[in-house]
């Protein structure tokens, strides 16, 4: 019998077994003698080396990002290396690749490595399999910390930004420009921020009673290959668009893409604001108006929150949210008449 055995006929998640286990005082008692009882009726006894390597001090922290090649997360990376080395820790970065499954493998082998702690952008944020595994986690003395990405129903400190506000700020630029036919491409629904710079679009375009055309509204998945395919299909309408808001980085690399290959000068023939600085265009002079946040001092944040977790695994579970600030460059103009 394991652990999983015990959770099923307890009736409990195998994150709650482990907490009784470990002694967390985060179970209640009730629940903590009904587990104990299974325990005892199955004669299960816990690996004695498994309970010592979850207290084990460690001075390796796991970072577990959706996508390295989006230049957003190597910046976070930085801060959260900077403040990690400041105070003697080392940073294990593995990339999940948007999938749940190389994620939730990852975080299987999270133990194996004796780390102190872990840092991640979760690729669902409904996903119920990753909600255990880290609640299996921080139950055993590994914290973890959210950054950038929220879990449903998950009690972990979290940093974030202000990604409705962000988007309502883009639309409303572009409103102010003289557009009306404003489109969005959006990323994968099942990320909370994603859904939260949707939400904003809609509202600037409710809050100036402009109608919200369903054909102007596509999905992208993150990425920017699919990005290219949906600006292909937005400025093949009848009617397209004359102003594009791209809600992340990479989807407003696709989006560019495709406008410049049809000889479509951004600023002139069409309007489009990102989510995002990309720093090679600044090296490039090339100038495109964004949603920018500071992606460095958001990893110095949750590098921050986690030092308080490892200090004090007891200490308040806490929020904090990064501002954003709309950085515009020309490329938000209105096309030319």
């Amino acid at each position: 019998m394991n652990i999983n055995d015990i959770a099923q006929e307890a009736g409990v998640s195998t994150a709650t077994v482990s907490r009784v286990i470990n002694n967390s005082k985060r179970v209640s008692l009730k629940t903590r003698q009904r587990v104990m009882e299974v325990i005892e009726e199955n004669n299960f006894v816990p690996s004695a080396i498994a309970r010592s390597l979850s207290v084990k001090s460690t001075s390796n922290i796991g970072v577990i990002f959706p996508d390295i090649e989006n230049p957003f997360f190597p910046k976070v990376l930085r801060g959260i290396t900077g403040v990690a080395e400041q105070n003697g820790y080392n940073v294990f970065f593995f990339d999940s690749d948007e999938s749940s499954s190389k994620e939730q493998e990852f975080l299987r082998l999270v133990k194996g490595q004796q780390l102190a702690g872990v840092i991640i952008t979760p690729v669902d944020c409904f996903s119920a399999e990753t909600k255990e595994l880290l609640e299996i986690l921080d139950a055993d003395g590994i914290p973890v910390v959210l950054v950038d990405r929220e879990l449903r129903g998950g009690k972990f400190s979290t940093v974030l930004a202000e990604n409705e506000k962000g988007a309502y700020m883009a639309t409303e630029r572009l409103i102010k420009e003289g557009h009306t036919r404003i489109a969005i491409i959006e990323g994968n629904p099942s990320i909370k921020c994603v859904y939260e710079r949707s939400k904003g679009y809609r509202r600037a375009m409710d809050d100036y009673e402009i109608p919200i055309r369903g054909e102007y509204m596509v999905r992208g998945d993150q990425k920017s290959r699919l990005a290219y395919e949906m600006t292909k299909k937005l400025m093949s309408l009848p009617e397209p668009p004359t102003a594009i808001f791209a809600s992340n980085n990479m989807m407003a690399l696709g989006c560019l893409r495709y406008l410049t290959e049809q000889n479509l000068q951004v600023g002139r023939d069409i309007s489009l604001i990102g989510f995002d600085s990309i720093e090679v265009f600044n090296v490039i002079d090339f100038k495109l108006s964004v949603v920018d946040r500071s992606e460095t001092e958001m990893g110095r944040a949750a590098m921050q929150m986690m030092l308080k977790r490892l200090a004090d695994p007891t200490s308040e579970i806490e929020t904090k949210i990064i501002p954003v600030e709309l950085i515009l460059k020309g490329s938000e103009r209105i096309q030319k008449q």
